[in-house]
């Protein structure tokens, strides 16, 4: 990455929507009958977009709050594949937008705060300065996460998504230099 350019980190995103879409499309015409769309794989496509979500309204308010546990947790987006497709259609056309955009969108030390609820029963919420570079490298590092429970499900549903599907780019940078 060069200078404080995020473009290369919303294509990095943007890719991984696209892989999201894929993985929807494959499990529609592949899946064993039965498959269960909403208990399986649609949560976590859910999760995934209501993280971006939160990135993008933040991106939006003057507050500049990122809030990821502030979540919506729509159960149309994780029980009906086409909710979750428009949704996941839409995510990539504002990256799209941003990758080209010239305002803080454009760049990494866009600073942003972030708010999360932890302990033990969520009684503590602690706001953390952040930016968006910071946050644009977490949120492909979590969807990574996120792919790497789908490949074993869509296994499960007979459908198989490839070797490097589920492997952080670390990972990948790593086998590439053993090779």
């Amino acid at each position: 990455m060069h200078n404080n350019d995020t473009n290369p980190l919303w294509a990095h995103n943007a890719g991984l929507i696209d892989a999201a879409i894929l993985l929807i499309g494959r499990l529609q015409r592949e899946a064993h009958p039965g498959f269960n769309y909403a208990q399986a794989v649609g949560p976590h496509l859910r999760h995934i977009i209501e993280h971006y979500t939160a990135l993008l309204a933040a991106l939006d308010s003057p507050s500049g709050l990122v809030d990821y546990d502030a979540r919506e947790r729509d159960l149309a987006l994780q029980s009906v594949p086409q909710v979750t497709l428009a949704k996941l259609t839409t995510l990539r056309t504002r990256f799209e937008t941003l990758m080209h955009s010239h305002g803080p969108a454009a760049s990494l030390a866009t600073s942003l705060t972030t708010r999360l609820q932890t302990g033990p029963a969520g009684e503590l919420s602690i706001m953390s300065n952040t930016s968006l570079g910071r946050e644009l490298c977490f949120l492909s590092s979590h969807t990574v996460h996120h792919f790497a429970v789908l490949v074993h499900l869509c296994h499960a549903a007979g459908v198989e998504l490839g070797h490097d599907f589920d492997k952080a780019p670390a990972t990948l940078a790593h086998e590439r230099q053993a090779a």
